[in-house]
């Protein structure tokens, strides 16, 4: 059997997974030339050239630039390779972290639609929960709208590094003034697991489920609250009022399922 000593431009793009169109770039700025051409000009490249292909690759797939590359490739020493991965490592863990929390997200969202269409509309019912870590956000200023109070949240949670594509939800309290009007009070929270400084309590919960715009949630709060009573129960903390459906799986606000828990004792 005759040994194979260089690689055709195709079998090397076949074998490094480069095109041949960028195969021909990185000849022609220097970064990657083949080792020999033949006679009629085709580029032939050697089995030692795979291991730059490969790093070359990978490392454009990071997002680091040609002349990055390039001033590595040429100034290359075991110093510099080993800087360089170090500093590339770092990036690929902060990638792989961004990965799984887009991924958690995810699952949580999946979770609370695969809640929602396990409930039919106007659910009332009691369930355990078990102990739940949020990031909950400050009162909203006295006089602020609950579209200032949300958009307020929402800004006090990016300054702290908060993913703000978690799911959100509203803590909820009401009290009943002198004159029998219920004032209502809400802070904002986002379920953002190990990263939260706050907790939702484990314990049986009042859980209530309703369809349609959450500006119409109240009289959903004001249902289960009735149910609580009706159980012989009482209230023993804040309702935790989270739309399951949203504009992310819905078409309108009057699809929206809103889901609203108030942890109960006896």
């Amino acid at each position: 059997m005759s040994q194979k000593k260089q690689l055709s431009i195709l079998e090397f793009s076949r074998l490094t997974g480069i095109k041949r169109e960028n195969l021909r770039f990185y000849d022609r700025i220097g970064l990657l030339s083949p080792e020999a051409r033949g006679e009629n000009g085709y580029r032939y490249y050697t089995r030692r050239q795979l291991s730059s292909a490969y790093l070359i690759g990978s490392l454009r797939l990071l997002g680091v630039g040609l002349e990055d590359i390039r001033g590595y490739s040429s100034r290359r020493t075991p110093e510099k390779m080993l800087e360089l991965f170090a500093r590339q490592e770092a990036y690929i863990q902060a990638e792989i972290a961004k990965l799984r929390e887009t991924s958690e997200i995810m699952e949580m969202y999946a979770g609370m639609a695969r809640d929602a269409l396990c409930h039919g509309a106007d659910a009332c019912l009691l369930e355990e929960r078990k102990r739940e870590r949020i990031f909950l956000c400050p009162p909203a200023p006295e006089g602020a709208s609950e579209e200032e109070g949300g958009i307020l949240a929402y800004e006090y949670a990016n300054e702290r590094g908060v993913n703000l594509g978690y799911p959100s939800g509203v803590l909820i309290h009401h009290e009943t003034q002198s004159t029998g009007a219920l004032a209502w009070s809400y802070r904002y929270y986002f379920k953002t697991g190990k990263k939260g400084n706050a907790w939702k309590p484990a314990g049986r919960y009042a859980v209530a489920y309703g369809r349609g715009d959450p500006q119409q949630s109240e009289a959903l709060y004001l249902r289960l609250l009735e149910f609580i009573h009706a159980q012989g129960l009482k209230a023993a903390g804040g309702a935790y009022g989270e739309p399951l459906l949203d504009e992310l799986a819905v078409q309108d606000a009057g699809q929206y399922c809103i889901r609203i828990e108030i942890p109960v004792a006896d």
